[in-house]
């Protein structure tokens, strides 16, 4: 591959990045969250009353980021921490019945997200780009 090549690929990847974030942001705007906000009410849906270092590794955030998220997110009503019964040095993070609900509302604009960039993929393509970008994100995380 030449060098012309390796920059084309470059800009495609920042091009749809950008265009992805700014659509993913706009579609959090529309539900007054922020995408790591929204991300973490999805973890923690998924498996509640984890401790906050286990959503910050899933989330890939440091633990001082996700200590003022989540005091925000409690400060809205959308989760709540306690610390957990038999260790008292974790704190776990539950969500509440109003963190429940906006839930449901990312999930349904994270399926406005996605069809809009499947629209036109079949399932064959859209497990090999599932397989590339996991192969790319482990590339990623592997050289840091």
């Amino acid at each position: 591959m030449d060098e012309f090549q390796r920059v084309e690929d470059w800009e495609l990847l920042a091009q749809f990045s950008q265009a992805y974030r700014s659509l993913s942001d706009a579609l959090m705007d529309q539900i007054e969250l922020h995408r790591s906000q929204a991300m973490a009410l999805c973890k923690l849906f998924a498996q509640d009353g984890v401790t906050q270092t286990e959503l910050a590794q899933q989330l890939s955030l440091q633990g001082a980021t996700v200590t003022d998220m989540l005091q925000r997110m409690e400060e809205s009503g959308l989760v709540a921490r306690r610390r957990d019964s038999e260790d008292n040095r974790l704190v776990r993070v539950y969500l509440t019945e109003a963190g429940r609900e906006k839930e449901r509302f990312i999930r349904d604009q994270f399926l406005i997200l996605e069809a809009k960039v499947f629209a036109n993929f079949d399932e064959d393509e859209r497990f090999m780009l599932r397989q590339l970008l996991n192969r790319a994100v482990e590339n990623i995380n592997y050289k840091q």
